[in-house]
């Protein structure tokens, strides 16, 4: 039987935009409309200034933008740069079943080759659903029953890599064996800790990805070899960062079922797993609107690995208090709201958040599904607010809509380019697939960038 790699690599190389189901291409536009206000956004944050500040002055050729700034890199800097700003608010995609975040690296390495060589938009949008597809399949088969995966896994940094390698290794017309050696090279720098999150190495991790999948594509257009059972070998990426590797679904139904259907887009800039108590507390908070002084106690249910991966319980940061329940329950029973404006340092430091993020109590549920939740609100006056919440907002149950999605774009981008720029790149990004230059996604993403 041919190995694993090499039937991925060859789906990879022969799948044509035609093939691909009308739903799924759809579903492609959405997770590129959900993804591009997010570097813009993040194009001035702190932690995207000092990686700038590391980088630019050995950057090659100024041959790609940063998304939001008039400044460019050369594409393996300018791919890494954008993957890293996207990431910081944690308001990305999440494939629901494995918690990878798919978009990023492919995204900012195939917007970072348009910018190189022109691009038809049926062909960009064709490679970011292979590389997205890619991944989540990688990590389902790494990460998902039978398969066991230590938790301590970042899994976007082991995927991303090769997610960004097949897409761009697709838009340079690379040959079978040439993609499976891209697949190879992205593989050999696959990593990513866990231990980062809360501080801007969490960031590192996805950019990464980014930049070696760009990297792998180029080496392999040049024959570079590497082996051709990368993922399944004895030594390989399957046996190595996991146990009882599911391989077969690597391949199982390849063209047929598309694991961009259990993609996810987030309504709130905080962990996905937190979405079902923040949903939960939103809803309370808008049908009673509760004193926030008048609260005894907030009493949450959730699934345990929501206290796993975001149970921060003093956040002092921003960064820090994506990965905090804690604080975003808080957030959302005195701002009745969650957007990329309570993103912030200043909200983290509130000390009417403060006080109230002290109130809230969790406790693991084990019978609840990932994005389940119970919110209990115990007012002073003796009156129980309850809700509960069998999907959150943003799950495969309670998506977002095109409508929701545009107005997230313009939530992020406007402050940044204005909001005639920012109409303008949702316009042409809605209409990537019959745009015969990707790179206008681009110069619309920097049109109000001030440099």
């Amino acid at each position: 039987m041919e190995g694993y790699t090499r039937q991925l690599a060859r789906f990879a190389v022969h799948s044509r935009p035609g093939d691909v189901p009308s739903e799924i291409r759809h579903e492609g536009t959405r997770a590129l409309v959900n993804w591009i206000g997010l570097p813009i956004n993040a194009c001035r944050h702190d932690t995207t200034e000092r990686a700038i500040a590391a980088f630019a002055e050995f950057s090659g050729p100024r041959q790609a933008s940063l998304l939001g700034r008039s400044e460019k890199l050369d594409i393996f800097k300018a791919a890494f740069i954008n993957c890293i700003a996207s990431c910081i608010a944690d308001y990305d995609d999440t494939h629901l079943a494995t918690v990878i975040h798919p978009t990023g690296p492919v995204a900012s390495t195939i917007l970072a080759l348009a910018e190189h060589r022109k691009i038809a938009g049926s062909d960009f949008l064709h490679a970011l659903i292979l590389g997205v597809e890619a991944q989540c399949r990688l990590a389902r088969a790494l990460a998902v029953a039978p398969a066991k995966c230590d938790a301590a896994w970042f899994l976007t940094g082991i995927t991303g890599g090769i997610g960004a390698a097949i897409a761009a290794a697709r838009l340079l017309g690379l040959n079978e064996q040439q993609m499976v050696w891209a697949i190879g090279a992205a593989a050999a720098r696959a990593s990513g800790t866990r231990e980062t999150h809360g501080t801007m190495g969490k960031n590192l991790v996805p950019a990464w990805t980014a930049e070696e999948g760009l990297q792998s594509a180029f080496l392999a257009r040049q024959d570079f070899t590497t082996s051709d059972t990368i993922l399944e070998g004895p030594r390989g990426l399957g046996h190595l960062y996991t146990r009882e590797a599911n391989f077969p679904a690597l391949i199982a139904g390849l063209g047929e079922h598309w694991e961009l259907t259990q993609n996810a887009y987030k309504p709130f800039p905080s962990g996905i797993v937190t979405h079902g108590a923040i949903t939960g507390a939103l809803e309370i908070a808008q049908e009673w609107r509760p004193d926030p002084g008048a609260i005894r106690r907030v009493e949450l249910e959730v699934h345990p690995w929501c206290l796993h991966l975001t149970g921060w319980r003093e956040p002092r940061t921003a960064l820090e208090a994506t990965f905090s329940v804690y604080h975003w329950v808080a957030v959302a029973l005195i701002e009745r709201r969650i957007g990329i404006r309570q993103f912030s340092d200043t909200c983290v430091a509130d000390p009417l958040v403060v006080a109230l993020r002290d109130r809230v109590e969790a406790r693991p549920n084990e019978a609840f599904t990932r994005d389940e939740a119970m919110v209990r609100v115990r007012l002073s006056d003796g009156r129980l607010l309850e809700r509960h919440v069998a999907h959150a907002l943003g799950s495969s149950e309670r998506p977002m809509d095109d409508a929701a999605l545009s107005a997230k774009l313009h939530d992020l981008a406007d402050g940044v380019i204005g909001e005639c720029a920012a109409g303008l790149l949702a316009e042409r990004c809605w209409n990537i697939e019959r745009t015969p230059d990707a790179s206008v996604i681009v110069a619309a993403a920097c049109g109000g960038g001030e440099g």
